[in-house]
């Protein structure tokens, strides 16, 4: 009976160390992020659903990481060269801005030198001239005085406020045909004050004129300031 008895209490003792959580390491785990740096542990035995629920562990290994960390390296590369070329086109573009606001600006001051640089209707040496007039056996004088008549006569609208009150006279015009070609620096004055509608009618006919041949002075073409009257009657 006392065997019986022995034999059942070393039963209950074996049982009882088997259920306590075997080890094959003591080492306090480092690195929660490496895998080799875990240690196993196995529990022998029920848990209880306490147990269980702090038994859950998420591990990311090291590789994984780094293999994260290599894409966010390389989208961060991607957006800086990508923001990197949308700065370099904005220099570019401002670049290319400013050397076009630098050659139209040349430009203006070389047209205003060239400008000022006129020479009269009278003393110049060849007086421009309208394309059509470009036959060498014609008089150039006289076919420019034909084509500009022909020019008004075809385009001049007599200002109606001007037909009602009887409004007439002579606007005097002068305006530059300039070493391209291009009628500029229109000047129109009439004889009074009522004769404005006139004016602003003069300075409109002679806006629309043709592109010209330039004038020639010493072989170079010059700018060229004609001068003339338009007559407005009701006759």
């Amino acid at each position: 009976m006392k065997k019986l008895i022995l034999f059942f209490l070393v039963s209950l003792v074996a049982q009882s160390l088997l259920s306590q959580e075997v080890c094959e390491s003591k080492n306090v785990v480092q690195d929660a992020n490496d895998i080799s740096s875990i240690t196993k542990c196995s529990v022998n035995g029920n848990l209880s659903s306490t147990d269980k629920e702090k038994s859950k562990v998420k591990v990311v290994s090291s590789r994984s990481r780094q293999k994260r960390r290599s894409i966010e390296i390389k989208n961060d590369q991607k957006n800086t060269a990508s923001n990197r070329k949308k700065i370099n086109d904005s220099v570019k573009h401002l670049q290319l801005d400013h050397i076009k606001e630098n050659i139209i600006a040349v430009n203006t001051v070389i047209e205003e030198k060239l400008v000022k640089e006129q020479v009269c209707f009278n003393e110049v040496e060849f007086i421009p001239q309208f394309r059509d007039c470009s036959d060498e056996s014609l008089d150039p004088y006289d076919c420019f005085n034909h084509e500009m008549e022909k020019h008004l006569v075809n385009n001049i609208s007599y200002p109606e406020k001007a037909l009602k009150n009887n409004i007439q006279g002579d606007v005097w015009v002068s305006f530059i045909i300039t070493h391209s070609g291009e009628v500029k620096n229109i000047l129109a004055t009439g004889g009074d004050e009522s004769s404005e509608m006139l004016t602003k009618e003069a300075i409109r006919v002679i806006s629309i004129l043709p592109s010209f041949i330039p004038g020639k002075q010493n072989n170079q073409e010059v700018s060229v300031r004609y001068t003339f009257p338009i007559s407005f009657n009701l006759d």
